[in-house]
């Protein structure tokens, strides 16, 4: 200052590196006419009045005088002028750099040529910017006040991308795009994005409807006032969870949204002055529906019901005009709902019901309800309705398919009633087939196995033949005791005692043996004691409860003239076994006493005892 000329005209300091300037070389620099500063980037502090005030002055001075193209004040974090009309400088307390244009009846946002490597706060309050025209610095900015100006749109493009505080208080915004009520939301668990939005004439529009959830959460007066402006009422009544909005697209039509919230119970409704009214209440946890008398349900003039537990409808809106119950748990519309439903279809030609997923009920006692859906127009997509037990299209059922007639009924109950008489004809023609393969392969032996009464016996048959069959022997020990079940037989070639009388050893044998078994051969016929044995045989069985006398007949015996009466008698009126029968060995041995049934025969013995009998 002391090197200075003090009456001065004119300095000429463009170029320099000059960035500050003291109060004292200011107040002396403020005397001087003619001041040149082009291409100095000035360092300017928002607490340094005194140098704010000396740069507004020169920027006045060259604005006057028309020169601020070629003597521009500069402002180094700018690398740029300050925006006309406002105050530029460095916020050392919030590490911002500051462009305050509030209330400088600015119409057109800032121009900013230059991206700038610093934190800007651009304030732009009562003004009267419309819209927003971005610029490289525009995407520099971290705070943008935009209070009490006339912006109609803000679209997610215009939103700088490291924004921290947006303030769009009072102005002409009706609605948010999704994205940058996306934008927003992201950010909630943090304080990093701050978003103002009151004192807007927001509408309730459905086509915002994420808007309108987001603005409810930051702003619940906001929301409010905007349920106002739609008329819905009274406003303050939308429930908690649900979102209420307006859709005008074709009539005014009040939405309540409620889907998805987990609710069990439709809460209290409000509605519209004028108009219809939705409720979407999909995906929830209903059981029933409400009386009429919550408020605002019987209103609803369209009700969605989908996914959810009801399992029957029993109250509805008196003005409905489309109902969606589709995938619950419903069998059956009663009748008093079907005379409601065709009742409606005269006063609401667009009546829309929609039923599909559902267990519906398809029997004889509800086929008022398949002819309800069959005729009616207003059932929508009837090719997705099935019969929950049968799971058949339920359009393609005819009345005779649920209730047959009497005639059909009849003649069901004759044949089955022949086809039981048949059976039970079969199984008596075929028991003793049948009880044969049972014991043969172990099945079912309780019925199969008939009860021994004399298990002491000595033996389990003795084997009655003459002298001159003995070559017949081999084949019935080798079948008989040495195969499956493993039987005991007496004959007197091994088991009567030598000495004793014949008759008494017939006797002993026929007394110590649960069976007798007669081979019977032409020369048993002619055989004395042959005869003999079957005679007292036959008195022995007589007095016994069950059949022990077992008759073989060798295809070589054509009559039994040869034998007396008595003996006659018995061949004529009992049955007797065929040597040549396929089925003789399974006979035989079903003939014979009857193992225990616990007891497993030799599987490998079976194979070479017993014949198949089919």
């Amino acid at each position: 200052m002391d090197r200075l000329p003090k009456n001065l005209l004119a300095l000429d300091i463009s170029n320099n590196a000059i960035q500050k300037l003291d109060k004292d070389v200011i107040k002396y620099l403020s005397n001087i006419k003619d001041f040149k500063q082009t291409g100095i980037q000035w360092l300017v502090n928002c607490d340094d009045n005194i140098m704010m005030e000396f740069l507004h002055n020169i920027t006045y001075q060259l604005r006057l005088h028309w020169k601020m193209l070629e003597d521009a004040v500069l402002y180094h974090h700018l690398n740029a002028p300050c925006p006309d009309g406002c105050s530029c400088c460095f916020n050392r307390s919030t590490d911002h750099f500051t462009i305050d244009c509030t209330h400088a009846d600015v119409q057109f946002y800032p121009y900013l040529p230059h991206s700038i490597p610093y934190n800007v706060s651009l304030h732009l309050d009562k003004n009267r910017i419309a819209s927003i025209t971005p610029s490289l610095g525009h995407a520099s900015l971290r705070k943008l006040y935009l209070f009490e100006n006339q912006i109609v749109d803000f679209p997610f493009y215009l939103i700088p991308k490291n924004i921290t505080h947006l303030d769009l208080r009072k102005n002409k915004l009706e609605a948010l795009d999704d994205q940058v009520v996306d934008f927003f939301r992201d950010s909630e668990g943090s304080t990093k994005r701050k978003i103002e939005l009151s004192g807007n004439p927001w509408k309730c529009d459905c086509r915002a409807k994420s808007f309108l959830s987001f603005l409810r959460q930051k702003e619940p007066l906001e929301y409010i006032a905007a349920l106002d402006r739609c008329n819905i009422f009274p406003s303050g009544t939308c429930p908690e969870e649900c979102i209420c909005c307006l859709d005008d697209s074709t009539v005014p039509s009040l939405i309540i949204d409620c889907k998805s919230k987990g609710l069990k119970a439709i809460p209290p409704l409000p509605t519209l002055i004028s108009g219809e009214s939705t409720l979407h209440f999909e995906g929830n946890f209903l059981e029933s529906l409400p009386s009429n008398s919550l408020p605002g349900y019987a209103e609803l003039e369209h009700l969605y019901l989908a996914n959810n537990r009801l399992t029957e409808i029993d109250q509805l809106p008196e003005n409905i005009i489309t109902l969606d119950i589709r995938n619950n748990s419903i069998s059956l519309l009663n009748k008093q709902m079907r005379d409601f439903f065709d009742k409606r279809i005269v006063a609401a030609t667009q009546l829309k019901l929609l039923l599909s997923g559902n267990p519906w009920t398809c029997t004889c006692e509800e086929k008022d309800f398949l002819f309800f859906v069959r005729s009616s127009q207003y059932i929508e997509k009837l090719n997705d309705i099935y019969c929950g037990r049968t799971g058949k299209l339920l359009k393609l059922i005819d009345e005779s398919d649920l209730c047959p007639s009497g005639l059909v009924h009849y003649v069901t109950v004759a044949i089955s009633f022949m086809i039981i008489i048949s059976t039970i004809n079969l199984i008596v023609y075929f028991k003793q087939p049948l009880l044969i393969w049972f014991y043969e392969h172990n099945v079912c032996m309780s019925l199969a196995a008939h009860r021994e009464f004399e298990k002491q016996k000595k033996f389990d048959a003795f084997l009655s033949f003459t002298h001159k069959d003995e070559e017949l022997i081999e084949e019935f020990v080798e079948r008989l005791e040495n195969g499956a079940y493993k039987f005991r037989l007496c004959f007197y070639l091994r088991d009567w005692l030598v000495g004793v009388p014949i008759p008494e050893c017939i006797s002993q044998s026929v007394k110590d043996s649960k069976r007798v078994i007669i081979l019977m051969t032409n020369h048993f016929l002619k055989s004395t004691w042959g005869r003999l044995e079957f005679r007292l045989a036959l008195h022995a069985t007589s007095q016994d409860r069950c059949k022990r006398l077992i008759v073989v007949l060798y295809p070589e015996v054509e009559n039994f003239d040869d034998l007396d009466s008595e003996l006659r008698s018995y061949m004529v009126l009992n049955t007797y076994l065929k040597r040549d029968d396929p089925n003789f060995w399974n006979k035989l041995v079903y003939s014979m006493p009857h193992i225990n049934v616990q007891q497993e025969p030799d599987p490998e013995a079976i194979e070479l005892s017993v014949i198949n009998p089919f």
